[in-house]
């Protein structure tokens, strides 16, 4: 018997269009953040990834709509790291440079990364138990 709850996904062209309008406006956003704050750039893909993650979670655009085109970008993941690898590569004379000093940041950056995450969700854990404790 099937589904019929399941909703079909939305046409490509429709998912293009909705990444391009979302990318469109996390560029302005972040064209303005770079007019008031010039010291402190934000990437376009990640207001745009933030929007997205907004979008879906308040209904304004449904998986249905992106699904398509997000498993499609995902399985080609690996080309998409191909200029930065690049680039790395013509930025050897810097990592001989300070090559230490960014394997030092990068680690304590992780290790602090780790340990604000553990933190975070020990207090969450926390938080919900009391709230679950109160309603029973």
């Amino acid at each position: 018997m099937p589904d019929n709850n399941k909703i079909e996904a939305a046409p490509m062209l429709t998912q293009f269009l909705i990444f391009s309008i979302l990318l469109i406006i996390s560029s302005v956003i972040s064209s303005g953040i770079a007019l008031i704050f010039p010291n402190f750039p934000v990437p376009t893909p990640l207001i745009a990834l933030v929007l997205l993650f907004s979008c879906l979670t308040t209904g304004v655009i449904r998986l249905e709509q992106v699904e398509g085109l997000s498993k499609s970008l995902l399985s080609i993941i690996g080309l998409l790291f191909v200029p930065s690898g690049i680039s790395l590569a013509n930025s050897l004379n810097l990592l001989q440079e300070e090559g230490i000093k960014i394997v030092v940041v990068v680690i304590l950056a992780t290790i602090v990364l780790l340990l604000s995450v553990a933190y975070s969700s020990r207090l969450i854990g926390k938080i919900e138990n009391k709230i679950n404790h109160r309603e029973k």
